[in-house]
This record gives C-alpha cells, sequence and structure tokens, in this order.
C-alpha cells in the first residue's frame, strides 16, 4: 500500500489566525506535514504556533512573487491557504507558476475575485443573475434614510456606515460612484462558511448567525439550519466557480428571506465555528488533495453549537 504524500500547508497573511493554523496542524501532523505561517509582521501571533515562520514583503513590492516562490521551494508546499482579501488576485494571477512548483492554491481566476471585491460590480452581477440583494437607495430623496454606505473596493477595511439623513449625507461630499448606498435594515445578520472542491463543485455549506460584532468580526455567534441559506450560497459559489473555502454574508427575515451582501473567497475570522461544528473544510481539503471522494459527502453537523471569542496573550522573550 503506498503512503500518501506528506502535505506542507503555507498559510499567508497569518497574522492572529491561531485556530486556522492549529485546525491544519491537527490534519497534517498525523500525515507527516507541516504549518508554515507568512506574514508582513515577524512578530505576529499565528508565527508563535505554526511549526515555521516566512516574512513576507508587501503584495505590491517588486521582491513579493520572487519570495513566495522560494517559501513554497524551501518548505516543499502542496497548499497555500490565502486569508485577506488585498492578497487574493495577486495569488491567482501566481496559480500557474505555483503549480508548476506543485502547489495547490484554492482560488479562482483573478477575474472572479475583482468581481467580488467591487461591490458594485458584484451588486449588477447578483441582479443580473436573480440572486436576491437589498435595492439601491436613491440618495436624490429624503425619504430613502437612513441608508447604509459600503465603500465599493471590497479590500477596504472598516466596513460601512449608517446615514440618518439626506443633509448628513451631503455633508460628506463623497462620489456615489466609490459606493454602495443601500436601505439601512435591521436584519439577522448571518454568515455561510461553504466549501467548494478544487475543480469549483459545491461540496457543503454551514451557516451561522452573526449575534455580536467588534470591529466586524463575530465574536458571539451560533450555528443554525437554514437549507434555503445554505443552497442559495452554493448556488452563488457554484455559479462564480469559487474554490475551497468561501464565506458569503446575508441579511435575512422570515418575510423577505436572505439577501446576499457580499462573498469573501477565503477563510473567515469565524470561521473556527463553522470548522468545528462538521464542515471540518481544513481535513477535507488534505483528504480531496490525497484524492480520497469521502471528502465530498454531507457531515452532520452540530446545529445551536456557539462560538464565543475572547482576547488572550501570548507571552515571548524576543529572540530565546
Amino acid at each position: 500500500m503506498t503512503t500518501a504524500k506528506a502535505i506542507n500547508c503555507l498559510i499567508t497573511s497569518a497574522s492572529a489566525k491561531v485556530l486556522l493554523v492549529e485546525a491544519f496542524q491537527k490534519v497534517l501532523h498525523p500525515l507527516g506535514g507541516k504549518v508554515i505561517a507568512a506574514d508582513m509582521d515577524t512578530q505576529c501571533c499565528a508565527g508563535h504556533f505554526a511549526d515555521a515562520f516566512e516574512a513576507m514583503p508587501r503584495d505590491d513590492a517588486p521582491d513579493y512573487e520572487t519570495t513566495l516562490l522560494d517559501i513554497c521551494q524551501r518548505h516543499d508546499i502542496s497548499l497555500l491557504v490565502p486569508t485577506r482579501d488585498g492578497e487574493l488576485q495577486q495569488l491567482a494571477r501566481l496559480k500557474g507558476r505555483l503549480a508548476a512548483l506543485g502547489v495547490t492554491v484554492p482560488l479562482p481566476d483573478a477575474s472572479v475575485l475583482a468581481l467580488c471585491q467591487d461591490k458594485k460590480d458584484f451588486q449588477a452581477y447578483c441582479l443580473t443573475k436573480g440572486f436576491p440583494v437589498l435595492p439601491i437607495a436613491d440618495v436624490s430623496h429624503a425619504n430613502a434614510f437612513p441608508i447604509f454606505m459600503r465603500h465599493r473596493n471590497g479590500t477596504f477595511t472598516g466596513g460601512g456606515v449608517m446615514i440618518e439623513s439626506l443633509s448628513a449625507f451631503r455633508r460628506l461630499g463623497v462620489d456615489i460612484d466609490d459606493y454602495v448606498l443601500q436601505p439601512y435594515v435591521t436584519d439577522r445578520e448571518l454568515s455561510c462558511d461553504l466549501m467548494m472542491d478544487f475543480d469549483g463543485n459545491a461540496v457543503q455549506a454551514v451557516v451561522r448567525e452573526r449575534l455580536k460584532l467588534v470591529n466586524g468580526e463575530s465574536w458571539r455567534s451560533q450555528i443554525i439550519d437554514l437549507p434555503e441559506v445554505e443552497k442559495l450560497a452554493l448556488d452563488l459559489a457554484s455559479g462564480l466557480g469559487l474554490r475551497g473555502h468561501n464565506l458569503v454574508q446575508f441579511f435575512y427575515n422570515e418575510q423577505d428571506g436572505p439577501r446576499v451582501i457580499e462573498v469573501n473567497a477565503r477563510f473567515g475570522g469565524c470561521s473556527n465555528l463553522s470548522i468545528q461544528s462538521g464542515l471540518a473544510s481544513p481535513e477535507r481539503l488534505v483528504a480531496l488533495m490525497h484524492g480520497d471522494d469521502r471528502a465530498r459527502e454531507n457531515r452532520a453537523i452540530k446545529t445551536g453549537m456557539m462560538s464565543l471569542r475572547y482576547a488572550t496573550d501570548r507571552l515571548i522573550m524576543p529572540g530565546q
């Protein structure tokens, strides 16, 4: 019987994504594999938990590509897991060169990522394809307010803001072409973690409700059973040709059902809840790399499981 090749995984922009590092270590260590963390910040938390750490330049730096390829060669990387929106298109454009080194990057084409990261273009795509979204607010009328305003560039941080009145909006002096302007709603906010295989075929989705947000990330979430949202997310992901682990966000109320907010073609800040509830995407991605088609079978999901996030400290002595 042939032993499966050990898989080494590189997690880029690892930052404080310790739980993601540990999730892949749990899968790879028994198989003889390792997890390497990479980031611009040489003291990032994830680097202190990974099996090795590599410093990376900015993704727009002249030496970004050569540094990344060198890391993959030196560590015999088989799987590259990106985690930050701003790096996705660059990595998608490098898939060919990485594949030549034996590195799998579970990303769609760069053009798909550009579509998902331009909120205006993505809104138009959803309308064209029949996926439900909130309408665009006509901000020339006072009765359109309050509205929710988000920059169209999805790689920008900071989320959106609620604007209460037409006069408040005019004082901002913004170019409306740079923003998505939608009615402000008080719907439930849902995140759907979903897994696709490396050919863009749907595998499984898990829905969690975002119960408490801190700086745009969910610090309290709960797994819920909403097959309607799971199907919508998988249909959207299939149409886009997404790969690997992805995140789709929704507004939801009983009368209107789910309405798509955005797609993030990467692991999310609270994806660990979905992973631990049964989605098990790190395990299943590795299984697919080993040719195990059982990874495509639906898993039992622990509906009702909650995630209560908190901050903790990692104490180190630099240089030791």
